[in-house]
């Protein structure tokens, strides 16, 4: 597990908040699991660009953090999905802003981001 090398400022709101969504995929993973849970590989169908290392690593911290909950199936082969929790779930207005705000904007930045 990763472990910080400066520590969360819990006095801080903002900073815990961002803490919890620093990473550049998890705020997708959040987004993709509010319709539903998803096994593994559909996640890394959803989220192509993203290497699967990476988003093992971002799914691992989410549930440790309590966002996402993994279930582990007993079955052969065995099968995992992941769930977003209650407290996951309390992000996704939050998400709903950013993705609000990136519409609104998008024209503001199509030219300046766009690939050479």
């Amino acid at each position: 597990m990763y472990e910080r090398k400066i520590p969360v400022d819990l006095d801080c709101p903002l900073r815990l908040t961002m803490s919890l969504m620093d990473s550049k995929w998890k705020s997708c993973i959040l987004d993709e699991l509010r319709h539903g849970p998803l096994r593994p590989s559909e996640l890394h169908r959803a989220l192509p660009e993203a290497t699967p290392r990476v988003l093992d690593l971002q799914l691992r911290e989410l549930t440790d953090d309590g966002l996402v909950r993994k279930t582990i199936y007993p079955e052969l082969p065995p099968r995992s999905e992941y769930t977003i929790t209650d407290l996951g779930r309390s992000l996704l207005p939050i998400i709903d802003a950013m993705i609000a705000w990136g519409e609104a904007n998008r024209g503001l930045f199509e030219k300046r981001m766009q690939p050479r």
